[in-house]
């Protein structure tokens, strides 16, 4: 059983991001290094900004947690969604590590420990690895947690079209008409600064922002973005489209891939151009492309009404507080 600092996590990221990937029914973009590093950085939840690591591996099991006060009391890295899940590898070598470090450490301390696990899909392989633990706990909640909304591009675009709804395919066929002078451009490879800097410009037009409910009008919202959108271009899976007119620019679609999947981030577009259906033409040219670089999973992230008529299914997630 090996205990990591923050630091020698973070030169194992390869190592930790494959151990996510062979997890099954886990978000492999919100489980791995790059979310759960950002979201250290940057990100304090109801219970606060994390302090004391709980980074622990062994024979390619993972737990990453970190505590909060009170003490004995630990939480995924990524507490304030809890979209992934802290727990990585083979389900059962995962579970067998957290009863056996939660055991070393309770000895330590001299108290047990309170384990926050989220990101759990319902009657999933970790799910049921855990509820072997059951008899051996002290106590067990589970809790609902944040259900996501995904595409399925497996078999290509023509395939997943050819799912939507007579009336929805119809209005999405009409959205392949070209906009006279709309140009998208793709700022993948742009250099990151730039990037944000376009996006955020963006997102400073918008309704949300008006409204003052837009995320990146946080802080550390926006500091996580930030550092998300730099990782993710430093090895190559950032993925951000923009729609631009006359030399304005006028929507983005701002996400990042993880093996074979897709995961939409952020998406926005000037409240003075609503009526152009911008956010919707941004969509399915983001889709078109995913399809076509061979992604088999586009992930909307949390459930909202107007995701269902684009979504093939809906993933229900949990999460567990086991005190063992």
């Amino acid at each position: 059983m090996n205990r990591l600092t923050p630091a020698e996590f973070r030169a194992r990221a390869e190592e930790y991001a494959a151990a996510v990937a062979m997890t099954p029914g886990v978000c492999e973009f919100c489980s791995g290094p790059l979310w759960q590093h950002a979201a250290r950085d940057h990100l304090e939840s109801a219970t606060g900004k994390p302090d004391e690591a709980f980074l622990i591996e062994r024979e390619g099991a993972w737990l990453v947690f970190a505590g909060r006060e009170p003490s004995g009391v630990l939480f995924p890295l990524e507490a304030s969604w809890m979209f992934g899940c802290p727990i990585a590898g083979d389900p059962e070598s995962a579970v067998a590590l957290l009863l056996d470090a939660a055991r070393e450490e309770s000895l330590r301390r001299g108290q047990p420990l309170a384990f926050f696990i989220g990101g759990l899909t319902v009657d999933g392989a970790v799910h049921r690895s855990l509820r072997e633990i059951r008899p051996a706990s002290r106590h067990w909640r589970e809790y609902p947690g944040m259900d996501v909304m995904q595409i399925d591009l497996a078999d290509g675009f023509e395939a997943w079209m050819g799912r939507r709804s007579k009336k929805f395919r119809r209005s999405l066929r009409g959205l392949e008409d070209p906009l006279q002078g709309l140009e998208i451009v793709d700022l993948s490879k742009d250099p990151p600064d730039e990037v944000f800097d376009r996006i955020l410009a963006i997102q400073r037009r918008s309704y949300k922002w008006q409204e003052g409910s837009d995320i990146f009008q946080l802080p550390g919202y926006a500091a996580f973005y930030r550092e998300l959108l730099y990782s993710l271009r430093a090895v190559g899976n950032l993925r951000v489209l923009v729609a631009r007119r006359d030399g304005t620019d006028l929507a983005h679609i701002f996400g990042g891939v993880a093996g074979k999947t897709y995961r939409g981030l952020q998406m926005s577009y000037l409240e003075e151009v609503r009526d152009l259906a911008l956010g919707n033409r941004l969509q399915l040219e983001n889709l078109r492309r995913c399809a076509a670089a061979g992604i088999a999973t586009y992930d909307l992230g949390m459930h909202a009404p107007y995701k269902e008529r684009w979504a093939d299914r809906r993933i229900g997630r949990i999460g567990l507080l086991w005190v063992g």
